[in-house]
């Protein structure tokens, strides 16, 4: 099992819930902590902002505490923590570049303490992770939404996500209307099924594997089309494919051909996942051999839609 593979299998720990990527979109947050609060039925009173630039920190107190959110601020690791320490937060957001210590070390700190274990961190930071980091984060997270200047919206649908699987506990998850969400036939159907997830970037993987694993899926990783021929070949009981197209060494559409021309896999249903939202996109990625297509940033609901269309066919 590799590291990467180890790490998805440690995603549904108590710990950070979401990961945005800068420059955030203030809204973002907006619509981040308008949604939590009234489908949680909990209002966060208080938030620890850590967050070095002292510009940025200060926009997004004013756009917190324009909802009713109280909001202090951290400007390095060490105030951070003895904030943390001093006062009850109901929820922390964290850059991960901070000029005293690595926000993933303070990371590490917080979560050693037994009463913060189960406390939401929000992970927002403009660096490019490399695999032993984002490896890290998965340790405490249940979800990781990467921000980009389309992503608002998935932000929302991967917190949602989250949110019901707390729900549940309690009852049918609902959503802010009040009216019950018909999730249970889609995850009954996608129980127990074994995806392989291949993809060159480990946040997007980490991304669908703990939304997934949320649907009790088995999920299987892959970081380029010859991973995923390798790994088709080791695991026989793989139900479903998610094929990035671009990535590196053997690109998605040429990954999947070479699936469908082996006998065994000419029914293992393929769904292609793209950037890209070209006309002749979904063409090409039929024309390769998958079954159905979808964008990035992924809509949860419609891949689960797609994919329990295909694995009942």
């Amino acid at each position: 099992m590799s590291a990467g593979e180890a790490a998805a299998n440690r995603v549904r720990r108590e710990g950070a819930i979401s990961f945005l990527k800068k420059p955030i979109d203030t809204g973002t947050l907006d619509k981040l902590f308008t949604d939590i609060m009234k489908q949680s039925g909990a209002e966060f009173k208080q938030i620890l902002l850590v967050e070095d630039h002292q510009a940025q920190s200060q926009a997004l107190k004013d756009m917190m505490q324009s909802q009713g959110i109280t909001v202090d601020q951290a400007f390095d690791g060490e105030s951070a923590f003895r904030m943390l320490n001093e006062n009850e937060y109901q929820c922390v957001i964290l850059d991960i570049n901070l000029p005293d210590i690595s926000g993933l070390d303070l990371l590490d700190k917080i979560k050693a303490i037994d009463k913060f274990m189960e406390l939401p961190v929000i992970i927002n930071t403009a660096m490019e992770l490399d695999k032993t980091s984002v490896n890290r984060l998965m340790q405490y997270a249940n979800a990781m939404v990467i921000k980009t200047s389309k992503s608002s919206d998935r932000l929302i649908d991967e917190v949602n996500l989250f949110l019901n699987k707390i729900t549940e506990t309690n009852g049918a998850p609902e959503d802010v209307n009040g009216k019950v969400k018909p999730v249970s036939k889609g995850k009954e159907a996608i129980k127990g099924k074994k995806v392989l997830i291949v993809d060159d970037d480990m946040r997007n993987i980490f991304a669908l594997s703990s939304a997934l694993q949320s649907y009790d899926m088995v999920v299987e990783i892959a970081n380029d089309g010859e991973e995923a021929i390798a790994k088709l070949e080791e695991v026989n009981d793989i139900d479903i494919v998610l094929m990035d197209i671009m990535m590196p060494k053997m690109d998605g559409y040429e990954a999947t051909r070479h699936i469908r021309k082996q006998n065994k896999w000419t029914k293992l249903p393929v769904i292609a996942l793209t950037a890209k939202a070209m006309k002749d996109d979904r063409e090409k990625c039929i024309a390769a051999g998958a079954n159905d297509y979808i964008t990035k940033p992924v809509d949860m609901d419609r891949l689960v839609a797609l994919m329990q269309l295909w694995l009942e066919n």
